[in-house]
């Protein structure tokens, strides 16, 4: 019998293309939470679209417990109520097409023109004219345009991913035609707002199926005028979360360039006089710089959202710990990774980013939002 042959059928290891590290990496800055969530906790891997997440609702020790007493009954039966949030991940399918001419023409002139004639410049039929265009032959840096453009494509993917994150409304994506429905993954915008409080004055619940929101206007019930944000937004935040039982591990305030200005000006300024203080950048989570505000209720990270993704109006302090990505796995391609796509008898090359991704959030009372900021 002759032997099998794997040549040129067998997949190795190296011809898997998953791209789910430089996901994380390829944004930086400019995508804070997708890096630091990333390089925090990695992410999970489906084989659905679907996942719940199970929680309960927590203890409350408001006045004195019973006291149990020798060979006697349970001084009381526990039970918690649980409850399920159901997740998606939404698909990020992004092209690149390129002639095969494009492609090889990195080493292409790179015309420009002089403040005067002072130059001759050919015609192209072997005579010169004065003029004030020159080429510079092979000043591209760019040795392979295609590879350049495709990480270029992972890095909007990255930032899409991140407006997600803060600002997607939630679908399964269920339609009666197979294939007409869009999933669309919880952001943290309307997963923060489930439930949520009316005003500053309600009290916090220990259900993790209520929401948190501080209140920034000037009458703490979201019917006032907006306000800058301040220290005090940031502490009355702080305290809600704490009276909602939240665990805060590892939380962190989102805030956008002009929040983190008007912040600054006030704890560091000193115009208000206050104890606060932001320490510089001298630590970070998963990776990404972060500053540190310190609270009455122990001292936070600082995180600066680009303010095209930030939600209008709205600042967050977020638990890190809870918060993580979660990939469908494709069978033989993996999570993150790059296709090739059919281009019939055209003369170019075209490849696609593909994954499906979402964010698990962990409970609503986890998270806290501070709305109406000027």
């Amino acid at each position: 019998m002759a032997n099998i042959s794997l040549t040129n059928s067998t997949i190795y290891a190296q011809n898997i293309n998953n791209f789910a590290g430089e996901l994380f990496k390829v944004g930086g800055q400019r995508t804070p939470l997708l890096s630091a969530v990333g390089g925090l906790n990695g992410g999970k891997v489906l084989n659905s679209t679907y996942w719940q997440v199970q929680v309960e609702d927590n203890a409350i020790i408001n006045s004195e417990p019973g006291k149990g007493k020798e060979g006697d009954s349970p001084t009381e039966y526990l039970g918690r109520d649980r409850s399920a949030f159901t997740y998606v991940t939404q698909i990020f399918h992004k092209g690149v097409q390129m002639t095969y001419t494009a492609l090889a023409s990195t080493g292409n002139q790179n015309p420009f023109t002089l403040s005067a004639d002072i130059v001759n410049h050919s015609d192209g039929d072997g005579t010169t004219t004065p003029g004030a265009e020159l080429g510079s032959f092979g000043g591209s840096p760019i040795n392979d345009e295609f590879a350049l453009q495709l990480e270029k494509a992972l890095e909007k993917v990255a930032r899409e991913a991140e407006w997600f994150a803060f600002n997607g409304s939630f679908s399964d994506g269920a339609n009666t035609t197979p294939g007409d429905g869009t999933r669309e993954m919880w952001g943290i915008d309307h997963w923060v707002s489930q439930n949520k409080n009316a005003s500053n004055s309600v009290a916090a619940s220990a259900n993790p199926l209520g929401g948190n929101v501080f209140y920034n206007d000037s009458t703490g019930d979201g019917t006032g005028s907006a306000r800058v944000l301040s220290f005090d937004a940031i502490a009355g935040a702080m305290k809600r979360l704490y009276d909602a039982h939240a665990p805060l591990k590892q939380p962190v305030l989102c805030v956008s360039p002009k929040q983190l200005l008007d912040l600054n000006t006030e704890l560091i300024g000193g115009n208000v006089g206050i104890t606060g203080a932001i320490i510089p950048r001298d630590r970070n989570v998963a990776g990404i710089d972060i500053d540190t505000v310190v609270t009455p209720f122990g001292s936070i990270g600082l995180m600066v959202i680009d303010p095209d993704i930030m939600p209008t109006g709205s600042s967050f302090i977020l638990d890190m710990a809870y918060i993580q990505p979660v990939f469908t796995n494709i069978p033989g391609f993996g999570t993150v990774f790059v296709r090739d796509l059919d281009q019939d008898a055209n003369a170019r090359i075209g490849k696609a980013i593909y994954m499906e991704m979402g964010f698990e959030f962990g409970p609503p009372s986890y998270h806290c939002k501070i709305q109406a900021v000027a």
